[in-house]
């Protein structure tokens, strides 16, 4: 490394995270950053999931991050790169030029972040958010995406921010488009609220300055999650743990399988299995979603079609019984012809 960090302060890390991930059966590097002020390079928990291990860097240094990749390039079977630009380093432009043996796969850790509380607060509520009151403080990227989720799941979800006008401002775009009969959610400050939470969760970048407002919302029923993380003080953590209130820092690692679901078996064998678009004895052939034109078969598997679906209307839907002409009938005849296991 030319500049910025001297290339021995990083080398013998990396060595020591091959030397673990090479004990798997399928070797991966993760490599992220955050939009918080970060080191320039920083190895985080390794992660296992299944016969994958994954070596896991926080990189906010380009020389780094091309000596990263060099490095690891072609000797790990892939390369997880955070796609969401939090910095002015762009990760996933400059690993796209340079990973040429690996298999490069974009991740977005956010979304990794996001499903991991949803899991969590399923688990701890055995799956059941109906009418549950929840509060959400922050009015960015992770909290406006929770909020939906949670009133999605029919949860009663309220928005704590820094201002009311920011309370006021993020509510009215999300409930814009909830669904019709969806619990709307509202401004924790515009309600003259005597209620207890069922769950809070901090999604902000730093410290909560004003954690001392949450306390008449909170029983010890509530669950709280640290979202953020270090979004509390010490001082509010002491007392929530002395009165035996639940507070929980998230782990991320919940949803690590969400990260690589497009390499999951399933995922592989749907796409290279049942979605496409062939021909069968001459006859136009789809399934998996993809829509035909008027006249083409639909069936549930393109490889090994099981089942036959209809006959496609031509505009995105399935044409009713009657509809079906004498030509399309011979269609599908010559299809359970050439495929008997076809019904």
């Amino acid at each position: 490394m030319r500049r910025g960090i001297a290339l021995s302060n990083i080398l013998e890390q990396l060595q020591n995270e091959l030397n673990f991930i090479k004990n798997y059966t399928n070797s991966s590097l993760m490599i992220s950053t955050t939009s918080k002020h970060a080191l320039k390079f920083r190895v985080l928990p390794r992660r296992v999931i299944s016969n994958t291990a994954l070596s896991c860097l926080m990189i906010n240094d380009i020389e780094a991050l091309r000596e990263t990749i060099f490095y690891f390039d072609g000797k790990v079977d892939s390369i997880y790169v955070d796609v969401e630009q939090k910095q002015d380093i762009n990760l996933f432009g400059i690993a796209r030029k340079m990973i040429r043996h690996s298999n490069l796969v974009a991740v977005k850790p956010n979304d990794t972040t996001l499903e991991s509380c949803d899991l969590l607060i399923r688990y701890q509520f055995n799956d059941d958010l109906y009418d549950k009151k929840v509060i959400v403080v922050g009015t960015g990227n992770l909290a406006s995406k929770i909020a939906v989720r949670l009133a999605e799941r029919q949860a009663k979800v309220f928005i704590k921010g820094r201002t009311l006008e920011k309370e006021k401002s993020l509510v009215n775009g999300l409930n814009l488009f909830l669904p019709k009969n969806t619990p709307h959610i509202n401004s924790l400050k515009e309600k003259s609220l005597s209620m207890k939470a069922d769950v809070i969760i901090s999604f902000i970048s730093g410290q909560l300055s004003d954690e001392t407002t949450l306390y008449p919302y909170i029983n010890d029923k509530t669950l709280i999650i640290d979202g953020g993380i270090n979004n509390f003080s010490n001082r509010f953590i002491e007392q929530l743990l002395s009165a035996n209130i639940s507070i929980i820092r998230l782990d991320t690692r919940i949803a690590l399988a969400y990260q690589m679901l497009n390499k999951d078996d399933y995922t592989q064998m749907f796409f290279n299995e049942i979605f496409g678009q062939t021909e069968i004895n001459n006859v136009k052939v789809v399934a998996g979603g993809f829509i035909g034109v008027e006249g083409t078969v639909i069936v549930d598997n393109i490889r090994n079609p099981r089942h036959l679906l209809g006959i496609a209307d031509g505009k995105g839907g399935v044409k009713k019984y009657e509809q079906i002409t004498e030509s399309e009938r011979s269609k599908m005849r010559k299809i359970k012809q050439d495929v008997p296991t076809l019904d």
